[in-house]
């Protein structure tokens, strides 16, 4: 069954149409394009600032409803690129193409981008009908979300008059969300000295593994490619006479890296004490992940020698760099019981000739975490001979249990629910917390369906949950505040 013909097909039809297009970050003109035209054709205000963001504008409709507050609603319409090792999906040009399994909608091996075109698709699906009661209307859907908040660091506030706003970016139905953690980018810069090697040229891959959103799955023990490379590295340096040569892993700064390979040159007589190590290597990996290592594996295989690989000294400083770097959890929130206060994910590292370079994220609800993660970083940077550079902040979003659009909304959770909606904050990166710098008085909650998988090819949404929450945000669209 085509997903155009899911309930809600207002929302599944946007959705199949957002699909359609490809729109992974800093692409999204196209869409917006076809947003913007559609938005046009059906008489609403549409315009877009220098950025790319769109603001849509509709009246009010219904009995009443000209006199209540205005609402804000907002997603972002750019998604993750993430793929299967043998997907050849080109995200630039290809469409996504959802299947539907077991009530759940996935994508064929790469990410489907319910994060957060469902979001985008339920706000739309409000903006374009005829029936539905809702106060005065924005809809604001902003670009470069997935790689820095881009989109809404550009956010024009005197397009905006809504006095609430509604974001629909979280992944767990069920929950108001009420604040999220704040982000920071750090990215290291290792100088590296190529020169002659003779020996075997050797490719170590690591893969199997989950990955996974870096903030919702930093606890979840998934492990991280890169980490676990540079440490099976590590433990060549007692009985292999090594040099490294190459190593690339994880794509994107948000990612938890699935696979990371590393290249060596060694000699011949050592190929038998190599696999005799990567075997316990993945063994004890696989122990250590236990649900999560079923998959995961460390192989070797012997590839061509172009004569050159990294000094020993180069080499080595460069893989006691990715070991020393922190990953994960940093420290459980005191104030949110089950919540991770602050974390970072080590999320790309990759040679080239001259240097190793490196992209970590971290996240916190507090500053000065995220402060305190930059000095360490700046202490081991200024250990290995590295440069650092900290870029990219953006900040937390305040949790504000006492607004009145929380107390409006819990009631109408409640009442779809069959029980109270559960109080959450996210350990990830919404908009919010830019938005709430440039609309200091509007109140804000974020909600949404369960989505799970996300920035994976195996990320899925449960359709029952999509038609819930569509029926949630008529009901808080209808009441008003």
């Amino acid at each position: 069954m085509p997903i155009r013909q899911l309930s809600p097909q207002p929302v599944w039809q946007w959705f199949a149409d957002i699909c359609a297009v490809p729109h992974p970050t800093y692409q999204e003109a196209a869409l917006a394009a076809l947003i913007m035209e559609r938005a046009r054709a059906k008489g609403l205000g549409a315009r877009q600032d220098e950025k790319g963001n769109i603001y849509l504008r509709k009246p009010a409709c219904g009995e009443g409803m000209a006199a209540k507050s205005g609402v804000i609603l907002q997603a972002h319409i750019d998604m993750v690129a993430q793929k299967t090792p043998e997907s050849a999906h080109d995200f630039s040009r290809d469409p996504i193409r959802p299947r539907i399994e077991g009530g759940w909608v996935y994508a064929d091996q790469t990410t489907l981008g319910a994060d957060n075109g469902i979001g985008a698709a339920m706000a739309l699906a409000v903006a374009f009908a005829d029936d539905i009661p809702h106060p005065p209307l924005e809809v604001l859907l902003t670009v470069e979300e997935e790689t820095g908040m881009g989109g809404v660091r550009a956010v024009r506030a005197d397009y905006l008059q809504g006095r609430y706003l509604l974001n629909l970016d979280s992944e767990e139905h069920g929950s108001i969300y009420l604040g999220c953690a704040g982000g920071r980018d750090a990215e290291l810069s290792l100088p590296l000295m190529q020169q002659a090697a003779a020996g075997q040229r050797w490719r170590i891959t690591v893969g199997g593994m989950l990955g996974g959103h870096s903030g919702i799955d930093i606890h979840r023990g998934r492990g991280n490619a890169i980490k676990l490379l540079a440490d099976t590295l590590k433990r060549f340096s007692d009985g292999l006479d090594w040099r490294l040569a190459a190593l690339h892993g994880g794509r994107l700064r948000n990612v938890i890296p699935r696979e990371a390979c590393a290249e060596i040159v060694l000699p011949p007589q050592q190929a038998d004490a190599l696999h005799t190590l990567l075997a316990e290597a993945a063994r004890q990996a696989r122990a250590e992940l236990g649900a999560h290592g079923g998959k995961l594996f460390i192989r070797a295989e012997n590839i061509a020698h172009d004569g050159l690989a990294f000094s020993t000294e180069s080499g080595r400083r460069a893989v006691d760099l990715l070991c020393a770097l922190p990953d994960g959890v940093i420290r459980w929130s005191d104030d949110f019981s089950g919540v991770v206060e602050t974390s970072i994910c080590l999320s790309v590292a990759d040679t080239n000739a001259e240097q190793l370079h490196v992209c970590l994220l971290m996240r916190s609800l507090l500053e000065t975490p995220k402060n305190a993660l930059g000095r360490q970083l700046a202490a081991i940077a200024d250990l290995s001979g590295a440069e650092l550079l900290l870029d990219g902040d953006y900040p937390g979003w305040k949790p504000d249990a006492s607004s009145k659009l929380f107390a409006a909304a819990q009631p109408v959770f409640a009442a779809r629910l069959g029980r109270e909606p559960k109080t959450e904050v996210l350990h990830a990166g919404l908009e919010c917390g830019l938005m709430q710098q440039r609309l200091p008085d509007v109140e804000m909650i974020s909600f949404g369906p369960t989505i799970e998988g996300a920035h994976t090819p195996w990320e899925r949404v449960e359709t029952a949950t999509v038609a819930e929450c569509w029926e949630i945000l008529l009901d808080v669209l209808a009441k008003g505040v």
